[in-house]
């Protein structure tokens, strides 16, 4: 490399050299003495002042140089002026103006990446953490905080130990950490609405090229064995609450389908296994089974068409032809329908609604199916001497049609389930007047596939209301 500043003031202090000899010399042999002294001294006054010119300017690039290098440092990257001169400074300032343009590129790069990978970490619905070898969280999300009931900054830091309360999850990363391996496992969270989730740790390990993988004796190895030591994990949390709750449904639906098609069935069998054996020459006995056989029969068809809907329903084939439907129509049809029914269990039926009723948009047969459905429960589960009121009003944009009764009430742990498949309040009186347990589970979803929404207000020993609402043929 050319050392061009050592050259340039090299040449500097041989000129004034240079100039002081010649001086001296020509002093010497014509100038009095006191004159030859005079000269060296400015000459050498003017040669220290184009020294000190020269050092000030070394002096002020390499200030120059020291304050860039504090810029970058504190994160200001802009480039240095360009020099005209051409020495190692110059080099040197070009150099470090690559630097600091590099260095921009890279941080640029790194925080784009970041924010990206903060963006899709904060996005997403499970919850990540990750924790160091010692089990210190490091980051979390807010997803994972919120699972946790946390504070996902304060964490930061802090033992999991501390931060967390399931002592599943701990024992899970653990694992991870100890044995440098995946873990999985299920882990429940919360007692009044519990939510389930799938726990993985991914241990995330690094070679250590100073753990040496001995032989038995002692003996190494290999210079070349190294061992994967974990230097920390991520946590994830996977909601499979919804999984689970479809599980158990599926579950319940397999159990009482089987229940339910094996109480008619057994009956069946039972009685035309007794007219086979003879009874069917008991002439006082034999219609009686047979009635009997067809009545089941009949319950058997009822409960499989009510699938075969609910089935359709639930895939979304159901075919609905939507029109303005006047809904006093409706209730007078079905309120006929069901008067007898009322006179017969000795209940009084009253119907309510103001004139004029707004029509609302909705398929007809599918909405009186509905309301039918609701007034056979009624009436089934309402003592004698009870009252059963069919009423509808206008609200907002919709039409709320009620039907109350004074039977024998809901309690508030059903009340959520009502509307699901199979569920009864009253299982044994529910198969002793016929019903499936798929009424009412049909129904919310004629009603949801409407637009509407359908709920009921009931209390033990006080009878039920209950109300499903239509949007106006108008509302948009």
């Amino acid at each position: 490399m050319r050392a061009k500043l050592f050259w340039k003031l090299s040449f500097t202090y041989l000129l004034l050299l240079l100039a002081v000899l010649a001086a001296m010399d020509l002093y010497a042999t014509s100038a009095p003495r006191g004159h030859l002294v005079i000269a060296a001294l400015i000459i050498v006054v003017l040669g220290s002042i184009a020294t000190l010119l020269v050092s000030r300017g070394f002096s002020d690039r390499v200030e120059r140089l020291k304050n860039f290098a504090g810029r970058v440092a504190g994160g200001d990257f802009r480039p240095l002026e360009r020099e005209d001169t051409e020495d190692e400074l110059a080099d040197l300032a070009r150099a470090l103006n690559e630097t600091a343009a590099r260095l921009e590129a890279t941080i640029s790069t790194l925080t784009n990446e970041r924010n990206r990978s903060s963006a899709i970490l904060g996005s997403m619905v499970e919850g990540v953490a990750v924790i160091d070898a010692k089990e210190r969280v490091i980051f979390c999300n807010q997803a994972f905080a919120e699972i946790l009931s946390i504070d996902a900054v304060a964490s930061e830091g802090r033992p999991i130990l501390e931060i967390v309360r399931q002592a599943d999850l701990v024992s899970l990363a653990r694992r991870a950490l100890q044995s440098g391996e995946h873990a999985q496992g299920d882990l429940v969270i919360g007692t009044i609405s519990p939510r389930s989730f799938d726990v993985t740790v991914a241990p995330v390990a690094a070679l250590n090229s100073q753990v040496a993988a001995r032989a038995p004796g002692g003996e190494s190895g290999g210079s070349g064995a190294r061992q994967e030591v974990p230097r920390g994990a991520v946590i994830v949390l996977h909601d499979i609450s919804e999984l689970r709750r479809l599980e158990r449904v599926r579950q319940d639906f397999v159990a009482n389908v089987s229940h339910e098609f094996k109480t008619p069935l057994t009956a069946i069998q039972g009685f035309s296994e007794t007219l086979l054996s003879g009874a069917l020459e008991d002439e006082k006995n034999n219609r009686r089974f047979l009635e009997i056989i067809r009545d089941h029969a009949v319950r058997l068809g009822r409960l499989t068409d009510d699938l075969l809907k609910l089935a359709r329903i639930e895939a979304g084939k159901l075919e609905l032809e939507f029109h303005p439907v006047a809904l006093a129509d409706i209730i007078e049809s079905c309120a006929s329908t069901s008067l007898l029914k009322a006179s017969q269990r000795n209940l009084s039926l009253d119907v309510e609604f103001p004139p004029g009723l707004p029509p609302v948009r909705g398929d007809a047969s599918l909405l009186r199916e509905v309301l039918q459905n609701l007034l056979d429960n009624a009436v089934q589960y309402t003592p004698p001497g009870g009252k059963v009121v069919l009423s509808a009003a206008t609200r907002d944009s919709e039409v709320v049609v009620t039907v109350a009764d004074t039977g024998i009430g809901i309690p508030l742990a059903d009340k959520e389930r009502i509307f699901e498949r199979f569920y009864r309040v009253d299982a044994a009186r529910s198969r002793e007047v016929g019903g499936t347990g798929l009424g009412l589970s049909i129904a919310k979803h004629i009603v949801e596939a409407h637009g509407g929404r359908i709920w009921v207000d009931s209390a033990v020993g006080e009878g039920s209301q209950f109300h499903f609402a239509i949007p106006l043929a108008s509302h948009p």
